[in-house]
């Protein structure tokens, strides 16, 4: 471990582990070094022991993290507070390392099962909880490490059954503070406008509308100008940026919250069978859309919407079977077909030349990521990314012309746990592909 590991790459790490999913070339470290020793260490290791070019631990790093995430004025003052409480915690955990004798063990994992409980149930005072939750899903990780190995120790009060208390406890707080943080969220995009007159200018029109929508956490904005006197005429517009913007920032954050969907694994040795059900509003998410006036950040002109359409169709998602695409120098249609027969909205024209990807199903072919590429004006390609590696490309105009803006959207995590399930968007009036939005949704919840 002689580079300097991110809190993404600490978590993925550990998390490998965990699952027994361990691939030895796609890992930064030797995995087998880990397989052969208690999982607690190898967290210990992973989180808080300093390495050449590596010296803070997992906890510092989530202050970085975290401020794309939330209100950074938080993140400095209520982490700081939160990873000086932990402290006494972390002490036990290094001792915990160098200890050899079971039954000192023992007694050493009960105060850490002891004090780790007691940090959550003061977790769960927090005024500002929303908040804290880059934060609590890493002291999640770690508390049920700690109560993972009082099972393998065999530590007398403590048995699977309080263990799955406590998981479903996590359970209904990270469901509810996901929620409410969604809500604030929200809330910390703004839109404004005006209207100014250009008196020394000689044009008829001398009457402009500006309008920006600003993302206050994620620091994006959007500038609007038009030729008119009426700021209402960015209503649908600067709603789709909004959209696009809150789909995004919780993209971001499923990134880090995607580990919470592998609780149950600490439960596995001991009950296989044992699952944890989420419900889709927090197993899946939309990002987009996009379309050249949502997208990129920046200066827009309105005049430059004239050739869309906004009528972005409605599809119920699920798992995707089949993708129609009709493409030349651009995405003219995209189709998306479902289990059961379902044959989602046609989204575009009848140019181009027809393409089929087929054969997708949940879990043994599916879709990982999608990359967007735009040129005048126009969605000109798209890539998608399958859960294998390999990728199919459709759509040449960058090749002709130059690239105004370009998204990559996932993979998210390293061992493809979200796939592609739904596709939904709406036509330009020339019959092309205008507007584009996905979603995803985690491959264990059906």
């Amino acid at each position: 471990m002689d580079k300097t590991y991110s809190w993404d790459d600490r978590m993925e790490e550990f998390m490998t582990i965990l699952c027994h999913n361990v691939k030895a070339e796609d890992s930064k470290i030797k995995p087998e070094i880990f397989l052969s020793i208690p999982l607690l260490s190898t967290l210990v290791i992973f989180f808080f022991i300093k390495h050449e070019n590596n010296g803070d631990d997992i906890f510092v790093q989530i202050k970085d993290r975290a401020k794309d995430i939330t209100s950074k004025e938080i993140v400095e003052t209520e982490y700081n507070n939160w990873i000086r409480n932990f402290q006494p915690i972390k002490k036990l955990l290094l001792e915990y390392l160098i200890i050899q004798e079971d039954d000192i063990r023992a007694t050493h994992i009960t105060s850490l099962v002891e004090k780790c409980s007691l940090f959550f149930e003061e977790i769960l005072k927090s005024e500002k909880i929303i908040h804290l939750m880059p934060f609590t899903i890493t002291f999640a990780i770690i508390h049920f490490t700690v109560l993972r190995e009082s099972l393998k120790l065999q530590t007398s009060y403590f048995g699977i059954n309080e263990f799955k208390e406590i998981i479903s406890r996590y359970k209904d707080h990270f469901t509810n503070s996901f929620h409410q943080f969604f809500t604030w969220r929200t809330d910390q995009i703004t839109t404004k406008t005006k209207i100014t007159n250009d008196l020394n200018s000689i044009s008829l029109f001398k009457f402009q509308a500006e309008g920006e929508v600003k993302d206050i956490i994620g620091n994006k904005t959007v500038n609007y100008f038009a030729k008119s006197s009426n700021d209402q005429i960015f209503i649908k517009v600067f709603d789709l940026i909004k959209l696009r913007m809150f789909t995004e920032a919780k993209a971001d954050f499923m990134k880090m919250f995607l580990h919470i969907f592998s609780l149950a694994n600490f439960v596995h040795d001991f009950e296989p069978s044992y699952n944890i059900s989420w419900p889709l509003s927090i197993s899946s998410f939309w990002v987009g859309p996009y379309g050249i006036d949502t997208f990129p950040d920046g200066l827009h002109n309105f005049d430059d919407n004239s050739h869309l359409l906004y009528n972005i169709s409605e599809d119920e998602s699920g798992v995707i079977t089949k993708i129609k695409l009709r493409s030349g120098d651009v995405i003219d249609q995209i189709q998306a077909f479902y289990e059961d027969d379902k044959d989602g909205k046609i989204i575009g024209g009848r140019g181009g030349t027809e393409h089929i990807i087929s054969d997708l199903d949940k879990s043994s072919k599916y879709i990982v990521a999608v990359k967007l590429i735009f040129g005048i004006g126009l969605l000109g390609t798209i890539e998608f990314t399958f859960n294998d590696g390999k990728s199919a490309r459709f759509g040449n105009l960058y090749r002709l012309y130059q690239v105004t803006g370009s998204i990559q959207i996932g993979p998210f995590g390293k061992h493809n746990k979200f796939r592609l399930s739904g596709i939904v968007g709406g036509e330009g009036k020339q019959t092309f592909v205008a507007h584009i939005a996905f979603r995803f949704q985690h491959v264990d919840v059906l």
